[in-house]
C-alpha cells in the first residue's frame, strides 16, 4: 500500500513540475515593437533582411491610422498607446527625456507621481486635453499602464528628431510605451542618435548604439518599443531633395536597418513576438489617399495575414489594436482599451493578396467622393425640375404643348434611378474589378441591367418601383446573411481608410433597408401579392439579419428599423396609435437593441454594441453622453458640408409643396391609397430615428428619403398630368 501512495505522490510531482513548461511556454517570451514611422510595404519588402524574413514566416497586414478630431503620427502613436482613438496637440510628447536629477524634481513636482526611466515633464498638458477634448473617452498610456499593473517591464529606445531645439524633438514612440503618468520603466530616447551630414537634417540613427541598446534593454524589460528615426526624418526631408538624392539615402538608410534587422532576429529567442510597423504612411501616400500603413507580426513560423474583431476583415486592423494585442499575448487584458487582440489567418501568398486589396480600397476610395456626389447632386435637380414643372404646369404646358408629357416621361424614368443606382452600387463589387475605370463600367452596367428588367418584366410604375425595392432588401440582407462581402466593397457603403465601420451594415444602407423593405411589402400588399400576417414574420427576418451583432451588426439599424417595422406593422394590422402605443413602439425597439447586446456578449462576437454596452459598465451613464454627443456633433458637421442634405431638405419641401398646390390630389391619394400613407408615416418615422442614433444620421434619413419622396412623386405626377387613377 505504501509502495502504492509513493508512487501516486511521485507522478504528481512529475505532473506539477512539467504543467509550468507545457501550460506557460506561451507566456516565456518577450516582445518587440519596431516602428518604421512614414513607411509603406514596398519599403518593408526593399530591406533584404526583412523581405528574407517574411519569405518564410510572418503574419502582414494594413493598419487604419485615424484618431479623435484628426488623423497624423501623434495622433497615431498615443491611440496604439491608449488602444482607443485619442486627440492630441503639436507640443505633445516632446517633454520626454531621459531622467536626470533636474527633470525627475521638474516631473515629480508638476506630476506628484515618482519618476522612471524616461518620463514626460510635460504630460499633464497633454491628458488634461484629450480629457478635455476627447470624444472617444480614451485614456493615454493605457497600454503601458496595464503592462506596469501586472509586473511586466517597459523600455523605450529612439526617437524621430530632427534637431536639438525643442520644436525640433520628435519622442511620439514614448506615447505607445509610457504608462498613464507619462513615464516609462527605462530606456534611452536622448543620445541615440549621431552627426551624419550624408543624412536627412544631418543626423541619422547611431545603428551600432541601437544595437547594443537593444541587447541591453531587451534582456532588462519584457516589452521594448525602438524607433528608427531615419525613415521619417527622410520623408520629412523629401522636399529638399531629388530623385537621385533621394534614392541614396533611402538605399543607406534601408541597408542599415537590415543590418540591424538581421542582428535582432539572429538574436531574440523563437517565442518572442516582434511587431514592425509604421505608426502613419509616407506623406505621398496619404496625399493620394494611400493611408493605411504596414504591419508585420512575427509569431512562431506561420505565415499570413492579420485581421480582429475591430475590422473583420482579412488584412485589415486599426491602430487601436495593436496594445489589445500586445496585451493577449501575454494573456493580458484592459477594460479601457476598445481594440481587439490580433488574430492570425494562415496564407501562403500573403503579400499579393495585401497589395489586390489595398488596390481595390484606393480605387473605392478614389472614386467613391465622385460618383455619390454626382449621384446627390443628379436626383437633386431631377426632384427640383419634377416639382417645378408641377407647380408651373399651366404656363409651362401652354409654351411647350406636346413636349410637356415628354418631358414627365424622361423624367419619371430617370428619377427610377434614385432606386436603382444604390442597388447597383451594392452589386457591382460581384464582378471584382479593382481598378476606376472598372468600377465605374461594373456601375453602369449593372445600373442598365436592373432598369432594363423591371421594364421588360412589369409594365406599371409602381410595381417597377415594388421591383426594385424587393431586389434592393433581398440582395442586402441576403449579403449581411453572407459575411457582408458586397458592403464591404461597395462605393455608398464604409471604407476601410476612414476607418469609421468596417464590417456588417453602413449608415447608407441602413437607410435604404428602411425604405426598400416597406415600399416592398406595400406594394406586394396593395397587388395583393402578400397576405398581412406576413408583414411582421418578413420585418423580424429584415431586422435580425441586419442588427444581428454576427451580421448586420448595426445598432442604429436595431433602433430606428424596430421603429419604422413596428409602427408599419401596427398601421397595417389597423391599430390606432396613441400616446401608449407609441411608449410600447418605443419600448419594443429598447428591447430589441438589448436583446441583440445580450446575444452579442452571450456570443462574444465582440461587435459595435457590445462595445457600447462594456463602455457603459466600465464608464457608466457618461459613457452614454459621449456617444450621443459624438454622433449629434458629427451629424451637425454633415448637415453643414454633406451634399447628402439636400435630398432630406428636397423632399421634405416636394412634398409640403405638392400638398399645397395639389391639395385635392394629395388628400385624395392619402384617402384612397390607405396602405401608401402608412408606408409614408412608417418610413418618415424611421428616417426621423435614424436622424437621431446614428453618427451619419443625414446620410441613413437621406437614403430613406430617396424610398419616400420618389415613390411619392412618381404616383402624383401619374395622377396629374397622365390622370392615372
Amino acid at each position: 500500500m505504501k509502495k502504492k501512495i509513493s508512487s501516486l505522490v511521485l507522478v504528481c510531482i512529475m505532473i506539477l513540475c512539467m504543467t509550468p513548461i507545457n501550460a506557460f511556454a506561451n507566456s516565456n517570451h518577450k516582445t518587440i515593437v519596431i516602428n518604421m514611422n512614414r513607411s509603406n510595404l514596398s519599403d518593408f519588402l526593399e530591406i533584404p533582411a526583412l523581405k528574407n524574413e517574411l519569405k518564410n514566416r510572418g503574419y502582414i497586414a494594413l493598419m487604419n491610422v485615424r484618431g479623435d478630431q484628426g488623423t497624423d503620427d501623434k495622433r497615431s502613436y498615443a491611440t496604439i498607446g491608449a488602444g482607443g482613438r485619442v486627440n492630441t496637440y503639436s507640443d505633445d510628447f516632446k517633454g520626454f527625456k531621459d531622467v536626470d536629477k533636474e527633470n525627475r524634481v521638474l516631473y515629480e513636482s508638476a506630476t506628484g507621481k515618482k519618476a522612471k526611466g524616461v518620463n514626460d515633464t510635460d504630460i499633464n498638458l497633454s491628458i488634461n486635453d484629450n480629457l478635455e477634448n476627447g470624444k472617444y473617452g480614451s485614456i493615454l498610456g493605457e497600454l503601458g499602464q496595464t503592462l506596469s499593473d501586472k509586473n511586466k517591464k517597459v523600455s523605450v529606445l529612439g526617437n524621430a528628431d530632427t534637431g536639438l531645439e525643442p520644436k525640433d524633438l520628435n519622442r511620439n514612440i514614448a506615447a505607445m510605451a509610457m504608462d498613464n503618468y507619462g513615464r516609462v520603466d527605462i530606456g534611452n530616447v536622448d543620445k541615440i542618435n549621431k552627426k551624419n551630414d550624408e543624412m536627412p537634417f544631418g543626423i541619422s540613427t547611431d545603428y551600432k548604439k541601437l544595437e547594443n541598446e537593444t541587447k541591453k534593454y531587451y534582456n532588462e524589460s519584457d516589452v521594448l518599443f525602438v524607433e528608427l528615426g531615419d525613415t521619417y526624418r527622410l520623408d520629412l526631408y523629401k522636399k529638399y531633395l531629388n530623385e537621385n538624392t533621394y534614392a541614396k539615402m533611402e538605399s543607406k538608410i534601408h541597408k542599415n536597418i537590415s543590418s540591424y534587422l538581421k542582428e535582432l532576429f539572429s538574436s531574440i529567442s523563437k517565442n518572442d513576438k516582434v511587431y514592425i510597423i509604421s505608426a502613419f504612411p509616407k506623406d505621398i501616400d496619404y496625399k493620394n489617399k494611400r493611408r493605411l500603413s504596414p504591419v508585420v507580426k512575427f509569431d512562431g513560423s506561420g505565415k499570413g495575414l492579420l485581421t480582429s474583431a475591430t475590422t473583420r476583415r482579412d488584412g485589415i486592423i486599426g491602430n487601436i489594436d495593436i496594445a489589445a494585442s500586445i496585451l493577449a499575448d501575454y494573456n493580458l487584458s484592459s477594460k479601457n482599451i476598445v481594440g481587439r487582440p490580433l488574430e492570425t489567418i494562415k496564407m501562403k501568398d500573403n503579400k499579393n493578396f495585401i497589395e489586390n486589396e489595398y488596390k481595390k480600397i484606393v480605387s473605392i476610395s478614389d472614386v467613391r467622393g465622385n460618383i455619390i456626389h454626382s449621384f446627390i447632386n443628379s436626383m437633386s435637380i431631377i426632384l427640383i425640375l419634377i416639382i417645378g414643372l408641377l407647380v408651373f404646369k399651366k404656363p409651362i404646358k401652354r409654351k411647350f404643348k406636346e413636349k410637356y408629357n415628354k418631358m414627365f416621361n424622361i423624367l419619371k424614368e430617370l428619377i427610377k434611378f434614385g432606386l436603382i443606382l444604390p442597388l447597383a452600387f451594392l452589386l457591382a463589387p460581384i464582378l471584382n474589378f479593382n481598378t476606376q475605370l472598372g468600377i465605374y463600367i461594373s456601375i453602369i452596367a449593372i445600373s442598365i441591367v436592373i432598369y432594363v428588367l423591371g421594364k421588360l418584366i412589369f409594365k406599371e410604375d409602381n410595381k417597377q418601383v415594388g421591383f426594385y425595392a424587393t431586389i434592393s432588401i433581398i440582395a442586402i440582407t441576403l449579403d449581411a446573411l453572407l459575411g457582408s462581402y458586397l458592403m464591404k466593397n461597395s462605393i455608398l457603403s464604409y471604407d476601410a481608410i476612414v476607418g469609421a465601420r468596417y464590417y456588417g451594415i453602413g449608415n447608407e444602407y441602413q437607410g435604404i433597408i428602411i425604405g426598400s423593405s416597406i415600399i416592398s411589402m406595400t406594394i406586394l400588399l396593395v397587388n395583393n401579392k402578400l397576405s398581412k400576417i406576413m408583414v411582421p414574420i418578413i420585418s423580424c427576418v429584415i431586422l435580425f439579419l441586419s442588427a444581428s451583432p454576427s451580421m448586420g451588426a448595426n445598432v442604429g439599424a436595431a433602433i430606428s428599423e424596430s421603429v419604422a417595422l413596428i409602427l408599419f406593422t401596427m398601421l397595417i394590422f389597423d391599430i390606432k396609435i396613441d400616446l401608449k402605443k407609441s411608449i410600447f413602439i418605443l419600448v419594443g425597439a429598447g428591447t430589441v437593441v438589448l436583446g441583440f447586446a445580450a446575444l452579442d456578449i452571450l456570443s462574444g462576437s465582440e461587435s459595435h454594441l457590445s462595445l457600447f454596452v462594456n463602455q457603459i459598465l466600465t464608464n457608466g451613464p457618461s459613457a452614454i453622453i459621449e456617444t450621443f454627443t459624438r454622433k449629434i456633433y458629427m451629424n451637425i458637421q454633415l448637415m453643414q458640408n454633406s451634399d447628402w442634405v439636400n435630398i432630406i431638405y428636397i423632399g421634405i419641401l416636394s412634398i409640403i409643396i405638392i400638398k399645397i398646390v395639389y391639395s385635392k390630389v394629395f388628400k385624395g391619394l392619402m384617402d384612397e391609397c390607405v396602405c401608401a400613407k402608412k408606408a409614408l408615416i412608417s418610413m418618415g418615422a424611421g428616417a426621423i430615428v435614424t436622424l437621431l442614433v446614428n453618427d451619419s444620421g443625414v446620410v441613413s434619413a437621406a437614403t430613406t428619403m430617396l424610398y419616400i419622396v420618389i415613390p411619392f412623386l412618381i404616383i402624383m405626377v401619374n395622377k396629374i398630368v397622365f390622370k392615372d387613377k
